[in-house]
């Protein structure tokens, strides 16, 4: 990143300096993106200076981009599945500008606020709605079935050393609508993240983070993770002891995810050097420590098989691709052998584990692939060259399939004019990895469609995928709208 381009993104966060950060925040994401700048691997560029363009776009849209990197194949397994199938043609569509809708309550409600207006340039099984005003949203989570958008509320002045007020609304699908807003206030206030973490929402436990200027620490800011415990009748969590400390560095991100009966944590400069916790999701006592490699920015996922950590296109050269560590395990397996491949995503449910791999070179292509149960055998490994390579949200399980939005045509090694001329919401079959674009959107009006969907802004509910697009714009104040998409028969 140059001077100058990280110099304009710090203008778009002082200008934003008096809203509070939502959970989930893009610009947030963007902002720690830049701060704790990383190491790249073999990636061709053909422009840097209209990528960087590109990124000051994204900050100041509220939108997190995506690597303009190469597409993957990783080792050679037999394909179980066939060559994508064509696209439907579908005619150009137009998102409407976001309109103006009246301020929510912020108390508890169950009425619907009315803020439903399909537009007719959307295609059939594709669905608008306008989120309240007055708040700052900024991710989707399922709150044990209901789904929820998430963030802050803009109306509460931010205050030093003040809990921020935070703001969810229910999401129904049916009739698609969004319920008044309902606010809280955080009794547990952390530096790195001003509401409680989306992903942790519903859990008993939760991951509290805190970076602090430390003379000591070699970058001159440390953090440490505690753990906090929700007592459902006093509805207050209790915090625990610290039981991680690490230090921030440019290839540091600490990194978590529930799965079993289970929360797991990594970072890579921890002061006891790379490690993973795995602590119980139910009373947030640490049950293991276990001594990994030294994954930078690594991507992963749980569930009821143990931690999945994938090597990123973000990360350095490693003995690996994908690795294994079990329930109660001191040790980590290699699932994926290969040094020179990269991970975009992995998403886990009980019994398998898919991924995005590509090839960390320039000149590949991205693969889907499935490992199943402990052991990790291969199910399949299917080319997917109409993939948009990157780090993306891909959300989805064995029923419904997986979900993601991917740029058409794909950006590729060298971007040209004809790349990213709109969005394609794809389901890939669960089974066997071929994708089916379910919808096709254009590109926002004030960024071309090079970003991919960041965590939290996509989630999957009651068989259809939502997803949160259109930021406002002259000052960020979150996601104004959401649409639905149903899958097509």
């Amino acid at each position: 990143m140059t001077d100058d381009m990280e110099e304009r993104l710090r203008e778009v966060f002082r200008h934003r300096a008096e809203v509070p950060a939502a959970a989930g925040d893009p610009v947030a994401s963007v902002r720690d993106r830049m701060r704790r700048r990383t190491r790249r691997r073999g990636v061709a560029l053909a422009s840097t200076a209209a990528l960087c363009v590109a990124g000051i776009a994204i900050a100041a849209s509220a939108l997190a981009g995506t690597e303009a990197g190469s597409r993957p194949a990783g080792p050679a397994v037999t394909s179980a599945g066939s060559s994508p199938a064509p696209r439907p043609h579908t005619p150009q569509l137009s998102l409407p500008a976001p309109a103006s809708a009246p301020a929510s309550s912020s108390t508890t409600g169950t009425a619907v606020a009315p803020f439903s207006n399909p537009p007719a340039s959307l295609p059939s099984n594709v669905s608008s709605l306008m989120l309240p005003t007055g708040y700052s949203f900024g991710s989707l989570v399922n709150d044990s079935g209901q789904l929820l958008v998430v963030g802050g509320a803009l109306s509460t002045p931010a205050t030093a050393g003040a809990p921020p007020a935070c703001a969810s609304a229910q999401i129904s699908s049916n009739p698609f609508a969004v319920g008044a807003p309902a606010t809280t206030i955080n009794l547990v206030v952390q530096t790195t993240n001003s509401c409680t973490d989306p992903a942790s929402i519903g859990q008993q436990v939760r991951m509290v983070d805190t970076e602090t200027t430390d003379p000591q620490s070699t970058s001159g800011v440390s953090g440490t993770i505690a753990i906090a415990h929700h007592n459902s009748t006093t509805n207050i969590d209790a915090v625990g002891p610290v039981v991680m400390r690490y230090d921030v560095a440019s290839d540091t991100r600490t990194v978590s995810a529930y799965g079993g009966a289970s929360l797991w944590i990594y970072d890579i400069d921890t002061k006891n050097g790379p490690e993973v916790l795995q602590v119980s999701a139910t009373s947030g006592q640490v049950e293991d420590v276990v001594r990994t490699p030294a994954f930078s920015r690594p991507i992963i996922a749980a569930n009821s098989d143990g931690l999945w950590l994938g090597n990123s296109i973000e990360g350095g050269l490693m003995s690996g691709t994908v690795f294994h560590v079990a329930p109660g395990s001191h040790t980590v397996t290699t699932v994926v052998s290969s040094p020179n491949d990269a991970v975009d995503w992995l998403v886990a449910d009980d019994g398998h584990v898919w991924a995005g791999i590509r090839p960390s070179s320039v000149g590949g292509v991205l693969s889907v692939w499935r490992f199943d149960g402990p052991k990790a055998t291969v199910a399949f490994d299917t080319p997917a060259p109409s993939l948009q390579a990157g780090l993306n949200s891909v959300v989805g399980d064995e029923q419904d399939g997986l979900w993601l939005t991917t740029s058409d045509p794909p950006i590729g090694d060298y971007p040209k004019p004809t790349d990213n001329e709109h969005l394609d919401v794809v389901r890939l079959d669960p089974d066997t990895g071929k994708p089916t674009v379910e919808a096709v959107l254009l590109p926002l009006d004030l960024l071309p469609a090079d970003s991919q969907t960041a965590a939290g802004q996509a989630a999957l509910s009651d068989g259809n995928y939502f997803l949160l697009q259109a930021p406002s714009v002259g000052g960020y104040t979150g996601f104004t709208q959401l649409l639905r998409v149903t899958p097509l028969p």
